[in-house]
């Protein structure tokens, strides 16, 4: 039966995107227990203990939450931000905190896509850290393209997430590929997209519609993967 702490984790690993075999790995709940939770979270009964000791980091973890989302993974960097906004706990809670996060995201991220060969890749973006050059201080980008079906993996670290980056990162794993996947799935970066319209449709930034009608690749809009909205690019 999910108890108090695990209630908590596996709500956090729910609003990932995990489905229940990736949260009963994790977790080591049974399949039917984490399903019956997910169904109907008010008809488990917990027997541990039902409130939990407030944390410093409660307010924070909103904030927390959507620098994750923009990428930001390093504690250090996370520390001084909810610093500065008034966070008066140690790097330990945060540490802590960072860790099943971590671990759900990497589970996401490695998840086999059940696909045919050839048919989908998805790509995405990770702060890989910071370097000092010329005495300033550079975020460094991991940009990744990996194949649905083999997991074939593309990578190459970055200095910027900007739009040509994105387009010489996708000719030179074609290259590498001698081919392009039929799907390519993607977050909602602002070098895809650029929002939708009043019927919903996406609105594709327009250099890059270009670069996908050259590769042969046509438009059409992708439910949620998961919690992850994406945008879908077909081959004609």
């Amino acid at each position: 039966m999910l108890r108090g702490k695990d209630v908590h984790e596996v709500e956090q690993m729910k609003q990932m995107g995990l489905g229940v075999s990736a949260i009963s790995e994790l977790t080591g709940y049974d399949r039917k227990t984490v399903r019956r939770y997910l169904l109907n979270p008010e008809g488990v009964p917990d027997y541990g203990p039902r409130v939990a000791e407030p944390s410093k980091l409660d307010s924070h973890k909103a904030y927390l939450a959507d620098r994750l989302k923009a990428g930001v993974w390093n504690a250090q960097v996370l520390l001084r931000e909810i610093r500065q906004r008034g966070y008066g706990g140690g790097y330990t809670i945060l540490k802590d905190w960072l860790h099943p996060q971590r671990t759900a995201a990497y589970t996401a991220a490695v998840r086999r896509f059940e696909t045919p060969p050839g048919k989908q890749a998805q790509v995405d973006w990770g702060h890989l850290g910071d370097l000092e050059m010329a005495g300033a201080a550079h975020r460094i980008w991991g940009f990744t393209i990996t194949l649905g079906y083999s997991r074939r993996m593309w990578a190459q670290a970055a200095l910027d997430q900007k739009l040509g980056t994105l387009l010489r990162m996708h000719e030179g794993a074609f290259q590498e590929w001698g081919g392009v996947p039929e799907e390519i799935l993607y977050d909602r970066m602002r070098t895809v997209w650029l929002g939708q319209d009043e019927r919903g449709e996406i609105i594709w930034h327009p250099v890059f519609l270009d670069f996908a009608r050259y590769w042969d690749l046509s438009r059409d809009c992708a439910g949620p993967i998961g919690r992850r909205p994406k945008g879908r690019l077909n081959r004609a």
